[in-house]
């Protein structure tokens, strides 16, 4: 039986938020599509062969039939927190709580390090806690390609492949929309795979090759590419009452985004609607909500994680989400209007330009402009209602994992040459970056070794640090500072 071909994809990601994650998971459930496709026209083509052959005895099926498709080997791979050393792997782990209780610092943050001196300095700083656990990852993946999700990955692995002297095509895959931080396009990657026109003016803006650049669109998840049942029968599936326009509440994988807040706002305002509220993987506002549901002044489904998000969206009528570039453009697959609740400053404000230029959606800055724009929207016949619907549907790209998904398979070998770590030159290579790998540990044993103990056990002891520990361990309870103390307080 003849050896089915592998050719071996590894995606770098970092877990800052569930995006990076969510956007190589989408990409590796269409590359496993396509493979399956493949797989099946080949299966397909080689009956026809096999019946041809025994009706023909002069034309033999070896003459006509092709090589198998190569499968997918996929791996996908957090590096700081795998491999990358402290302090790195820990600064890295600040992120979440950045964003949740000082959003702004984090926006002051984003704009002095985005620029080419800050990051160099930054990058000169990070390389050596991070370079030689990128050349084991590499040297023991031994990827065909290589494709990264996060911008503060690549210029550390484009140097990491250059000490390798193998070519091993990279590609930059940005899942940010319009607010592209500068290290999102680091010079000499094969390839870099943006999902809207601002996105690439900003990249020829870098003077980088033009044709480098692909306007492919957010990937999301291939199953917002299949039919559904209708609303009704999804509205009745999921027990929501028929006949009430049903507002989606979504606060991301880890629940946030003010959604308590909308919550709020909306049944104090006792608009005619339903509420379909998925809190992700926040369990403390999962069950807050549960227990406070029957004191809304609307009728309201509480869900935690799940799995069916194109199900909770195409049985909705308007959503009410932060300004996450994945969760913008699952709506406008399912066609949904937008209410962004909030957004990351620097990062994410990009994301509001883009739903406000594009029209499918309007930013609330307090619980007074959410109730008034959803009550726009719900009110029967509204004109915005379908004006924001129908740009929605100009603006979708669902299939965008699909057209980002060939694109990185473009770069692998066709199936009978070598991969780039059967060649002789990578052979002969192996052994010398092992030595090398080995050195370098030593170094960094007697570096560690001759370090003060205070200076390395201070910071790991330091309050800051074990107060962060702490809350990562319980989710991180708004109680994190005295403000967030008050604003609970003051809504609870």
């Amino acid at each position: 039986m003849e050896k089915i071909p592998q050719r071996t994809i590894l995606f770098l990601i970092a877990d800052t938020g569930a995006g990076h994650r969510s956007a190589a998971n989408a990409i590796r459930n269409a590359i496993t599509l396509i493979s399956q496709k493949e797989q099946e026209v080949w299966h397909a083509r080689q009956q026809i062969v096999s019946g041809t052959s025994t009706g023909a005895r002069e034309q033999p099926a070896t003459a006509v039939s092709s090589a198998s498709p190569p499968a997918y080997r996929i791996e996908i791979v957090d590096v700081f927190e795998e491999y990358s050393r402290f302090p790195l792997r820990e600064a890295v782990k600040l992120y979440g709580p950045a964003i949740r209780y000082n959003p702004k610092m984090y926006g002051r943050v984003f704009r002095l390090s985005n620029k080419y001196r800050s990051l160099t300095a930054v990058q000169t700083v990070a390389s050596p806690l991070i370079h030689n656990g990128l050349l084991r990852l590499i040297t023991s993946v031994q990827p065909d390609v290589i494709v990264s999700i996060h911008p503060l990955l690549n210029q550390f692995t484009l140097k990491a492949l250059q000490d390798l002297h193998l070519h091993i095509p990279f590609i930059t895959v940005v899942t940010d929309l319009v607010s592209l931080h500068y290290s999102w396009f680091a010079p000499g990657a094969d390839a870099y795979i943006v999902p809207t026109e601002e996105a690439r003016e900003l990249y020829l803006a870098r003077k980088l090759d033009p044709d480098r650049v692909h306007v492919l669109g957010m990937p999301i998840d291939p199953k917002f590419t299949r039919p559904t049942a209708s609303k009704q029968e999804l509205q009745r599936k999921i027990g929501l009452e028929p006949g009430l326009p049903v507002v989606l509440l979504v606060g991301g994988g880890d629940g946030a985004g003010g959604l308590q807040v909308a919550v709020r706002a909306i049944s104090r305002a006792r608009l005619p609607v339903q509420l379909l509220i998925i809190t992700g993987r926040n369990k403390r506002l999962y069950a807050y909500l549960q227990r406070t549901r029957k004191n809304l002044r609307v009728p309201a489904k509480v869900f935690g994680f799940v799995q069916n998000m194109p199900e909770m969206m195409r049985a909705s009528d308007v959503i009410i989400t932060k300004a996450g570039p994945g969760t913008i453009n699952e709506a406008l697959a399912c066609d949904l209007p937008i209410i962004l609740s909030g957004y990351v400053p620097g990062q994410e404000e990009g994301n509001v330009d883009f739903v406000l230029k594009n029209d499918v959606g309007i930013l609330a800055h307090d619980s007074i402009e959410l109730v008034d724009g959803l009550r726009r929207l719900i009110k029967p016949g509204s004109v915005t209602m379908r004006r924001q619907v129908a740009n929605a549907k100009r603006l979708s790209r669902p299939h965008a994992s699909f057209d980002i998904a060939s694109c990185i398979l473009s770069f692998l070998l066709p199936a009978g040459q070598p991969g780039p770590w059967q060649t002789s030159l990578a052979r002969n290579r192996r052994p010398s970056m092992s030595m090398r790998l080995r050195s370098s540990e030593v170094r960094l044993r007697s570096l560690r070794r001759r370090l003060p103990r205070m200076t390395r056990v201070s910071f790991l002891k330091s309050p800051v640090v074990s107060r962060l520990s702490r809350m990562r361990a319980s989710g991180f309870p708004p109680r994190f500072i005295g403000l967030a103390d008050k604003n609970q307080d003051n809504t609870t």
